[in-house]
């Protein structure tokens, strides 16, 4: 293919060198870590483009195995992002902690990280998938990364043993990528940090010891407190919500009924449905069938769900299935109100969820009572 034929790998990442610019010609020097393979297009080591001057000043010592100068214009031609590291002062302080990404909702496997910030402090968190190099398996079974902050409610000694969440203080987007991240001023309080990803549930894994594992890098310009700590049992749940709230699209639906949805930087959809109700439950239908290359959270992409009085609840998460294909999303909500639980003529008698919230998802779906 055209990659091949210039002399690039696809699937493959180049260390970025150096950075030009000779008179208006904007050059990056790029490096091939395999130190094979070198770019065959203009501004290549046998390019007629160069003048002995310039040939003079950017290879001084001729050309070197995987190492090559490409024009910028070629850069955003071949290359789908840049990742940029970052270089610290003096003074700044790391924590890394690993865990494990569960394809359920399992507080066995499942953890946070509780922040203690006792001064005004700079915070980045950077979190990677475990396993995510050079391999086209690794790309193939790459997550849906999210780091979340939240503001907790508790004191220290209390969350400990129990991880509520607050209001959202940052996250990043979710992508189908090898790491995420995102930076914060943090103020004096306690936070909670927690790491998602959803695209790898309902896969069959049962065996824990191969749930994909991660590390969550966290660096700070002031001294922090971390400890990894259990989390509460809807721990998802209520982030999620959290999140959908502060950053979802509302809709209102209708009286005492508003449906949020979060889709921007989100690699997918996440509907959430708020209902105000003292005394009403809402009968929830919504339908994303139409929708291409992705994975619900609930195993399906058709779902039926009775909200009770004053609670929300996440419908459901529907995510990417691979970061190098494409993907859509369509989806239709119906809803009515009811004056009773359960879901009437839309389900079987005694039930309130199609599909049932299993163990699987309880932690995730159930619906959580208006705070």
């Amino acid at each position: 293919d055209e990659y091949q034929q210039r002399g690039l790998r696809p699937r493959h990442a180049y260390s970025v060198l150096d950075v030009r610019d000779m008179d208006g010609t904007r050059l990056l020097q790029l490096r091939n870590p395999w130190g094979h393979f070198s770019w065959k297009g203009d501004w290549s080591d046998d390019s007629n483009l160069w003048t002995p001057e310039l040939r003079e000043t950017l290879m001084p010592r001729g050309a070197s195995d995987g190492v090559f100068w490409i024009s910028f214009e070629d850069v955003l031609k071949y290359f789908d992002c840049i990742d940029i590291c970052k270089v610290h002062c003096a003074g700044w302080n790391e924590v890394r902690l690993s865990g494990t990404l569960p394809p359920l909702c399992s507080v066995r496997h499942l953890s946070c990280v509780l922040l203690t910030v006792l001064e005004p402090t700079e915070a980045e968190f950077t979190l990677f998938q475990e396993g995510q190099r050079n391999s086209e398996k690794s790309q193939r079974s790459q997550l849906d990364l999210c780091v979340v902050i939240l503001r907790t409610k508790l004191s220290s000694s209390d969350v400990a043993t129990s991880a509520q969440v607050g209001k959202l203080i940052e996250h990043s987007k979710r992508q189908v990528r090898g790491f995420v991240g995102c930076q914060k001023m943090l103020e004096p309080d306690l936070y909670v940090v927690v790491c998602l990803a959803f695209n790898h549930w309902h896969t069959g894994i049962c065996d824990a010891t191969l749930y994909p594992e991660y590390v969550l890098a966290i660096h700070s310009s002031k001294r922090v407190l971390v400890e990894q700590i259990e989390p509460s049992e809807h721990i998802l749940a209520d982030t999620i919500i959290s999140l959908t709230l502060a950053k979802g699209q509302r809709h209102e639906g209708r009286e005492g009924m508003t449906a949020y949805y979060l889709t921007k930087g989100w690699a997918g959809l996440v509907v959430m449905v708020e209902n105000r109700h003292e005394n009403r439950w809402i009968h929830v239908r919504c339908d994303c069938q139409e929708s291409y290359n992705v994975v619900s959270t609930r195993g399906q992409l058709k779902t039926v769900d009775c909200v009770p009085p004053l609670h929300r609840q996440v419908i459901i998460v529907l995510t990417q299935l691979e970061g190098s294909g494409g993907f859509s999303i369509a989806h239709r909500l119906t809803h009515r109100l009811a004056s009773s639980g359960g879901l009437h003529d839309w389900g079987p008698p005694g039930i309130s969820h199609m599909p049932p919230l299993d163990a699987v998802v309880e932690g995730l779906h159930s619906p959580r009572l208006i705070t």
